[in-house]
């Protein structure tokens, strides 16, 4: 769970505000309204969009949304880079035999068993 976050309330109000049950027009994709409050509560991938309750509507501004998408850009680009996949045939068919183990399917010739 993303850790809470005290927001700056009177910087959120000075900017462009929008309703948060219309906001998911704002991000790209067009993400369902319950992702939007999710984004809210629990934040994403360590990301939190900040919003601001008046006279009981939750609200939130585009400036906060492109805060949250850099956040998760952010986040994206310091994650390290997947290796999976990465080791061609070869490599495969290699420590397969080192460790005895039968041929990859995609390695054996049509008729073998």
């Amino acid at each position: 769970m993303a850790s809470r976050m005290i927001f700056d309330v009177p910087a959120l109000l000075e900017e462009t505000l929008v309703l948060l049950t219309g906001a998911s027009k704002y991000f790209p994709g067009n993400p369902s309204q319950s992702a939007v409050q999710r984004w809210m509560r629990r934040g994403s991938r360590g990301a939190v969009l900040e919003t601001v309750l008046i006279c009981g509507k939750r609200y939130t501004s585009k400036e906060a949304i492109k805060r949250f998408l850099h956040g998760q850009l952010q986040i994206e680009a310091e994650r390290p880079v997947p290796t999976r996949g990465t080791m061609s045939k070869k490599d495969v068919e290699a420590a397969a035999h080192k460790f005895g183990l039968p041929k990859p399917l995609g390695a054996r010739k049509h008729g073998e068993s």
